[in-house]
């Protein structure tokens, strides 16, 4: 049965189920970090040790986007969404109710299954949803809301850690989800599912194991060093699994993801804009912080308004830019974005060790408005050229390549910066100056990486 054409409101009252999804997830992963430091003292854990309550959240996530996306082609896109928000739900009662460092790390597991089942159907319960111009609108509404939850986040997570405790910045999802089940069972139609569809459990198992074997390679590297006997492990074990993932792929009857989407122009240029563009946005992520405290000298609070711009700019051009997307190419304002990253990455590539704050706000502001410019186009492309009976993989595997870039440009940088630094001190150079030549390395990768994905978006 073939859904009726939906009315404008509705289509609005769809957004906001899926925009309390997003704003929560984002909002949840500012909080977490805050709390961090409360956790480890709490579990008696170490810094090395306390990351796996972030890490392991990352890649639940990141590896089993496309297995959500496949079952929301094959079931209830409605159910699929709805249960990620209940699991999401059930791992943070879990999570506040933890009293040791395993028993964390396993219910932010079950957090992170619940966030990629929503993550996975929230671009494409808005295809569904919305068509032609609005859909652009629709999409950078979201970006707006991915900018409100990084805003909110750490202050929200400072109040309740000071005043309630760690525990209270799991307890806040509850309610949350709660209200997002409750309006999306009355406002979320029941998209029809591709009824002929079935799941490959080997390709989907290889594919699994092959993700979490790279990304956790490459999230661990820079600390256990990447000549280490498990880091070299884990990518032969990668290697391994994404060959039998392909060769799975082209002998199975029904393929896990189905190799002919990387085929269409549109979809497979976008992934590769999108894991290029997040690399060079998150070079920064990691070393910024360490080049204020090092360099600069200056506290948390002040570093943290140093970083506000980003997310102030993300929320303004994510709209803009969706309005702009029905009435101009999206290859033209997606390049337009990475170049305003190229911009903002070569700003602190060459920022020397006693920059104004306006320098460093304005650098932070360029990079943010390149990221809500190039986002919202990027991702209307690729949705907009999914086959229908695949909305729900390639929506996922988006998301799998934003994320995949979020986690490589993070773990490359650091992998540039000190393989560099380490160089110069060895050299005799003193610490500032190889801090220096290190952080300029890995912000001119990052610039590399955008500008690479400038040429790929101006090609499509």
């Amino acid at each position: 049965m073939k859904l009726p054409p939906l009315k404008l409101s509705r289509k609005w009252l769809i957004f906001s189920v899926t925009a309390t999804g997003t704003f929560m997830g984002t909002l949840d992963g500012g909080i977490v970090n805050i709390a961090l430091p409360s956790m480890a003292k709490q579990f008696g854990a170490n810094i090395e040790n306390i990351q796996s309550v972030v890490s392991i959240y990352l890649l639940a996530v990141t590896c089993f986007l496309p297995v959500f996306g496949k079952l929301s082609d094959m079931y209830s896109r409605k159910k699929m969404y709805l249960g990620g928000f209940a699991l999401f739900g059930v791992g943070s009662v879990l999570c506040s109710l933890a009293g040791n460092l395993p028993f964390m790390v396993f219910a932010r597991a079950l957090q992170g299954l619940g966030s990629s089942a929503m993550m996975a159907n929230s671009q494409a319960i808005i295809a569904k949803a919305f068509s032609g111009k609005t859909r652009g609108r629709a999409l950078g509404g979201i970006g707006a809301v991915v900018a409100l939850g990084s805003l909110a986040g750490p202050a929200v997570g400072g109040f309740l850690i000071q005043h309630f405790g760690w525990p209270s910045v799991f307890w806040v999802n509850v309610p949350v989800c709660l209200i997002g089940i409750w309006r999306g069972l009355q406002i979320i139609p029941r998209f029809e599912p591709i009824q002929k569809m079935r799941m490959d459990i080997w390709g989907a198992v290889c594919f699994i194991l092959a993700s979490f074997a790279f990304l956790y390679a490459l999230n661990e590297g820079p600390g256990k060093g990447w000549s280490s006997a498990t880091i070299l492990g884990a990518f032969a074990a990668a290697i391994l699994f994404f060959g039998g993932f392909f060769m799975r792929e082209k002998t199975a009857k029904t393929p896990f993801i189905g190799l002919s989407i990387f085929k269409i122009p549109a979809i497979s240029y976008g992934y590769a804009v999108a894991v290029l563009g997040f690399m060079a946005i998150f070079c920064n992520s990691v070393l910024f912080p360490f080049y204020t405290t090092d360099i600069l000298h200056i506290d948390a609070v002040q570093t943290g308004l140093l970083i506000l711009p980003f997310p102030i700019a993300l929320a303004v051009t994510s709209t803009v830019s969706g309005v702009l997307s029905e009435r101009y190419p999206a290859r033209i304002i997606t390049t337009v974005g990475l170049g305003f990253i190229i911009t903002g990455t070569l700003m602190f590539a060459f920022i020397g060790t006693s920059p104004s704050f306006f320098y460093i706000g304005l650098a932070q502001f360029i990079i943010g408005s390149g990221s809500g410019t190039f986002q919202v186009p990027n991702n209307n492309t690729v949705i907009s050229a999914a086959p229908k009976n695949k909305l729900g993989i390639v929506s996922s595997v988006n998301a799998l390549a934003r994320n995949a870039g979020m986690i490589m440009g993070i773990a490359l940088s650091v992998a540039v910066y000190a393989a560099v630094q380490s160089y110069f001190e060895s050299a005799g150079l003193p610490h500032t100056q190889a801090f220096m030549h290190g952080y300029q390395a890995a912000m001119l990768f990052g610039a590399g990486a955008a500008f690479i994905g400038g040429i790929i978006s101006t090609a499509r």
